[in-house]
């Protein structure tokens, strides 16, 4: 069985994240801390999710964030003005407990894509874009959490 942390794989994290984003057809859902830039802001990033959510009216991205006011206070995120354009397709919220308090980052596409950070400080991540087992667990996870999750005041700031 493959280990969590296998130190044979060398992909980078950015590229770990770009292959799981592209395998969508249908969903995107996103539990990030901050919305890392290099992440989740990138223009490859943010291109995928643009093809993703035009492609088809059904298609759609949820993001949940843990800490929106850092996001913010990043500046100007790519992310953010894509969900300003097309906010019927793209949502986001802010956690709420329990969620505010995780510490973990995952990307899952379509139930069945996965990339999971257990520490967001680090490079570290489970990708896999054919694990519906683990996607399956953690969209579990992310429903409860988003259905909890709140239009955060720095979102409403926004007009998203």
């Amino acid at each position: 069985m493959e280990s969590e942390h296998s130190t044979h794989d060398t992909t980078s994290l950015p590229a770990k994240v770009l292959t799981v984003a592209g395998s969508a057809d249908r969903e995107l859902a996103l539990f990030s801390d901050t919305l890392s830039h290099r992440l989740w802001g990138s223009v490859e990033f943010c291109d995928i999710v643009r093809t993703l959510v035009i492609r088809h009216e059904r298609n759609r991205v949820r993001v949940l964030v843990r800490q929106p006011e850092q996001v913010l206070a990043d500046g100007a995120h790519r992310l953010i003005e894509l969900a300003r354009q097309i906010p019927s397709r793209i949502q986001l919220r802010g956690a709420v407990a329990p969620a505010d308090v995780i510490r973990e980052e995952w990307l899952i596409a379509d139930r069945r894509g996965v990339v999971q950070r257990h520490d967001t400080a680090g490079d570290q991540a489970v990708a896999r874009p054919d694990d519906p087992g683990r996607a399956s667990a953690l969209l579990a996870r992310f429903n409860t959490y988003w259905a909890h999750g709140s239009r955060s005041r720095e979102f409403d700031e926004l007009r998203l």
